[in-house]
């Protein structure tokens, strides 16, 4: 028997960022609920280097240490080394390379760092709330926030 936590919501986190992440790709005018929103157009990353300049203004600007950034082999995923305290991001890959995806592994290492957790729980949903409305704006954060309570992801 396992002594890990189950991530329970994990899934529930990623479709609603999947989604949320569409409709940064293209941004300009979103109906939201009969309301117009303007919605930011996600950065796209030119290189590892990109990331790392980024990662370290969004962490300095929280007063945290930044993560160190690798390249990750395969194309599948971008993830969060707990241990190494290291993102590693498939490059290679243009849908690893926006702005919604390095903000998640942001979001998990400021959470592994403060909370002591890696899991997609209360801690990391607002935790990434908190970085998108910093870096994106008001209108990006509720949309993700509205995401996130449409998927049952904790809040």
């Amino acid at each position: 028997m396992s002594s890990r936590p189950t991530d329970q919501h994990r899934q529930a986190v990623y479709r609603a960022e999947d989604q949320w992440s569409a409709i940064l790709d293209r941004g300009g005018h979103v109906d939201f609920f009969g309301s117009q929103l303007i919605a930011p157009v996600q950065m796209r990353f030119g290189s590892l280097d990109d990331v790392s300049s980024y990662v370290g203004h969004v962490c300095r600007n929280r007063n945290a240490a930044p993560p160190s950034i690798r390249h990750r082999k395969g194309g599948t995923r971008a993830h969060y080394e707990t241990a190494e305290g290291v993102i590693a991001i498939p490059s290679d890959h243009m849908w690893a390379m926006r702005e919604s995806v390095v903000l998640h592994e942001i979001a998990h290492h400021l959470c592994v760092t403060g909370h002591s957790s890696a899991l997609h729980d209360r801690h990391f949903t607002t935790t990434m709330l908190t970085l998108v409305r910093e870096q994106m704006g008001h209108e990006a954060e509720l949309l993700l926030r509205t995401g996130y309570q449409a998927a049952g992801a904790p809040l």
